[in-house]
C-alpha cells in the first residue's frame, strides 16, 4: 500500500499489564498506529530509515463492584476482591525502518487505575475499603519486527521483544500504604514477547493476524504477573479508493482534501494465567477475554488518526473479578 511507506506502527501495548484481575490491566497486543488494522499488529514494514511517532490511549471501563458486594466477599471470606472504576493508558511511541524488512519500536505508557476498593475484615467486620486512584509511569516496551516471507499482496513477520522494569513501582494509596504491584504502573520484572503476524490484501481489503506471547518474570514485592498469549484477526476496508478513469483500483488513492477512509473489525483476544504472590498463585487473576471490535481510521501523507470501541463477547475470567463493559482506542500517528 502507497500510504504503508509513510504511516506504519507495530506497537502498542501492553500488557494487559495488570493486576489481580484481567480486567485490571492495560493490553498485551501491540496494534498499530499507522495504516491497516487498529489493535491488529500488521506485518506491512516501514521504509529503511523512516522514523514515525505516535500517540494511543486505551481505556477500559469495568462493571464494579457495589459497597454491599464487596462487603459480602469480605464475610464470606474473599478478602482481597476487589473493584477498579477504569483503567486509562495513555502511551507514546516511536518506530524506525532499520532495515527493508526489519524495523524498531519503543514505546512509554503512562497508566491510571482510577478508585480501586476491596472488601476487608476490620476487627471482624467486613468492609469496603477504597484506595483510591493509582497512576504513574510504565514500563517501557520494546519490540523487533522482521518480515521473513514478502510476496505481491502477502507479508509474514516475526515478532520479539522485552518489556524493561522502568516503571514506577511504589505509588501509595490515600492512607499512604504502598499498593501492591498489581496496582502498581510497573511491575518491576523483565518480561519477553514473541509472536507472528501475517497481512494480506486484496483490492480495497486487507487482512491481518498476529498471535503475541508474553513470558514474564516475578518482580516487584515478590509477585509474577501472569505470563499472556494475545490472539488478534482484523478485516479492513478503504472506502474511498478507485480512479474511474483507470477502471481499476488504487490502495493508495484519497478523497478531494487528501484524505483516506479505512474501516475495520477486529476480533482481539487475551487468555492470561493466573499471578503469583511469593509463588503462590492467586486465585481471583487472570483469564480469558474477547472483544469484538469496530474501528475507523482516517489518512493523510503523513498522519493518521483512529478510534475503536471493543465489546468483549466473552468473559472467562478466574475466581471473582469485575466484568469488562467496554475499551476504547483512539490516538494518532506522524511520519517525521
Amino acid at each position: 500500500m502507497i500510504l504503508s511507506k509513510h504511516l506504519y506502527s507495530g506497537i502498542t501495548l501492553c500488557l494487559f499489564c495488570s493486576a489481580s484481575a484481567l480486567a485490571d490491566h492495560p493490553t498485551i497486543a501491540f496494534g498499530s498506529e499507522g495504516v491497516g488494522a487498529i489493535n491488529t499488529i500488521s506485518s506491512t514494514a516501514i521504509p529503511v530509515g523512516s522514523w514515525g511517532f505516535g500517540v494511543r490511549s486505551e481505556i477500559i471501563n469495568s462493571d464494579e463492584f457495589n459497597t454491599e458486594q464487596l462487603e459480602n466477599f469480605a464475610a464470606n471470606g474473599l478478602e482481597g476482591v476487589h473493584s477498579i472504576d477504569r483503567i486509562t493508558n495513555t502511551s507514546f511511541s516511536l518506530i524506525y525502518g532499520a532495515t527493508e524488512n526489519m524495523s524498531i519500536s519503543a514505546r512509554l505508557p503512562y497508566i491510571k487505575r482510577e478508585n480501586i476498593r476491596e472488601g476487608e475484615l476490620e476487627e471482624g467486620l467486613p468492609e469496603a475499603h477504597t484506595h483510591g486512584n493509582s497512576s504513574g509511569v510504565g514500563d517501557l516496551l520494546l519490540l523487533g519486527q522482521y518480515r521473513v516471507m514478502k510476496r505481491s499482496s502477502f507479508d509474514t513477520s516475526i515478532l520479539f521483544g522485552m518489556k524493561t522494569p522502568t516503571g514506577e513501582t511504589d505509588i501509595r494509596d490515600d492512607d499512604g500504604i504502598r499498593f501492591e504491584t498489581e496496582f502498581q504502573p510497573g511491575s518491576g520484572s523483565w518480561d519477553y514477547l514473541l509472536g507472528v503476524s501475517i497481512s494480506h490484501s486484496s483490492g480495497n481489503f486487507g487482512y491481518h493476524s498476529n498471535v503475541l506471547y508474553n513470558k514474564t518474570k516475578e518482580g516487584s514485592q515478590s509477585t509474577e504477573i501472569g505470563d499472556a498469549i494475545s490472539y488478534n484477526a482484523a478485516l479492513t476496508y478503504r472506502l474511498n479508493d478507485s480512479h474511474a478513469t483507470h477502471g481499476h483500483k488504487h490502495i493508495g488513492a484519497s478523497d478531494a482534501n487528501g484524505l483516506t477512509w479505512d474501516i475495520s473489525i477486529e476480533l482481539n483476544g487475551e487468555a492470561r494465567r493466573k499471578n503469583k504472590i511469593s509463588r503462590v498463585s492467586e486465585d481471583n487473576s487472570g483469564g480469558t477475554t474477547i472483544y469484538i471490535s469496530p474501528g475507523l481510521r482516517v489518512s493523510s501523507k503523513n498522519f493518521s488518526g483512529f478510534i475503536s470501541y471493543g465489546i468483549p463477547v466473552k468473559e472467562d475470567q478466574n475466581g471473582v473479578q469485575t466484568d469488562i463493559h467496554s475499551r476504547i482506542v483512539a490516538g494518532f500517528s506522524l511520519a517525521l
